[in-house]
């Protein structure tokens, strides 16, 4: 009895501070690979953070899952062993391994959207996501003093050479989803709750982001700015107050907002400059898309690829994010996500809306989103927090 109480509590609390646990985690591979440069690390992050979803689904009622997230789930399974098996002579160990990470990402976060339908009463969600808020408000202070001090180890590309702070987070190509969906998780936040530290900490977390170096970002952000807008399009002294204020702070601050903005524009103007509009809107995605993605289908299509998926994935992968789910999954893969989205869109709030297909939307000219551990975890707990409050912020 005593064993199933502890195992209880465990559970609450690790359901409680799940994504405290990720990026922490995430933080200390950061700070071992930057002392011994040793990046096998990278390798163990899946390992530790499948471990944790795994645990928490011991106790799971397998016959009260919801129809669409089995079939999601099992989809993914089919398409995954499929491949695999019948592949198996084309693959080395590192295709092995990668295609295991690539899977077990995959699936994670469905997995935790299961037990999180079940065992919802296990979580406080205000106390999950006051911590979290808090973790993004030291990482936005981080990222904020990677830049006045030029700190190497706060970059956005870790030992890279491009521009870009973002504090403790360890993957450049999350940083945009992740600011995203904490923006708008903070805004609500503190509409829910019009403390000073829950506005300072959305203003520090907004604020931060135009230092992370990605366009991926700076498009997130005129995406919310265009969702505020239309929100309180009626409320003229809202509107007149928030331009007032973004003038003052530009006033106040602008040398260092016109070097962010040349270094911005240096870097893709270059690339503009060089290779063209798509190679600089793109990071040049499109090469990829074209002298090696389609080649790639070209050769090796028939009809088990296409409906299950191809097995040299990591070698031919576009890095934008529908390309890249039909390559590893096929079909069966975006049938998959289909039913996945539609469950999680069932019923819920406009901002769901706006916040999901955002994400997508921004992911056509991206990858990286739907394997993202730690996006579409905090997507999940964000959504749920939104959707607890419909009727009040859907009123303001």
């Amino acid at each position: 009895m005593n064993i199933f109480k502890i195992s209880t509590t465990l559970r609450e609390f690790l359901s409680n501070y799940i994504l405290i646990f990720f990026f922490l985690y995430d933080f200390i591979v950061k700070v071992i690979v930057d002392f011994t440069g040793y990046k096998l690390f990278y390798n163990y992050v899946i390992v530790f953070k499948s471990s944790l979803i795994f645990f928490l689904l011991l106790k799971l009622e397998i016959k009260k899952v919801k129809k669409e997230l089995t079939i999601s789930v099992i989809l993914l399974s089919i398409a995954y062993v499929i491949t695999q098996l019948t592949s198996y002579r084309l693959l080395n160990i590192d295709d092995i391994k990668y295609n295991g990470y690539y899977f077990l990402s995959s699936i994670v976060s469905i997995l935790f959207l299961i037990y999180l339908l079940q065992k919802n009463k296990l979580i406080t969600i205000e106390k999950s996501v006051s911590s979290f808020l808090f973790f993004m408000t030291i990482n936005s202070i981080c990222a904020i003093i990677g830049y006045v001090f030029n700190i190497s180890f706060f970059e956005s590309y870790f030992r890279g050479n491009r521009f870009g702070y973002s504090g403790m987070l360890l993957y450049h190509h999350e940083i945009g989803y992740i600011f995203f969906v904490t923006v708008v998780l903070s805004y609500f936040h503190f509409t829910k709750n019009k403390s000073v530290f829950n506005v300072v900490s959305f203003l520090l977390i907004f604020t931060s982001s135009f230092l992370f170096g990605t366009k991926k970002t700076v498009f997130f952000s005129l995406f919310f700015l265009l969702f505020l807008f239309i929100k309180y399009i009626k409320n003229y002294r809202f509107l007149i107050s928030i331009t007032s204020l973004a003038l003052i702070l530009g006033l106040i601050f602008n040398k260092t907002l016109l070097k962010i903005y040349n270094t911005y524009y240096e870097l893709f103007y270059g690339i503009y400059l060089r290779d063209g509009f798509w190679s600089s809107f793109l990071s040049h995605r499109n090469n990829l898309l074209t002298d090696n993605y389609i080649p790639y289908f070209m050769e090796e299509k028939s009809l088990k690829s296409i409906l299950f998926g191809f097995p040299l994935y990591n070698a031919h992968k576009a890095e934008l994010e529908f390309f890249d789910l039909f390559l590893f999954f096929g079909i069966l893969g975006l049938l998959s996500y289909f039913f996945y989205f539609k469950f999680l869109l069932n019923k819920k709030s406009k901002t769901t809306y706006f916040l999901i297909l955002s994400l997508l939307f921004g992911s056509l000219f991206s990858g990286n989103l739907l394997a993202s551990v730690n996006v579409m975890i905090l997507l999940i707990l964000t959504v749920w927090y939104i959707n607890q409050q419909k009727n009040a912020y859907e009123s303001n």
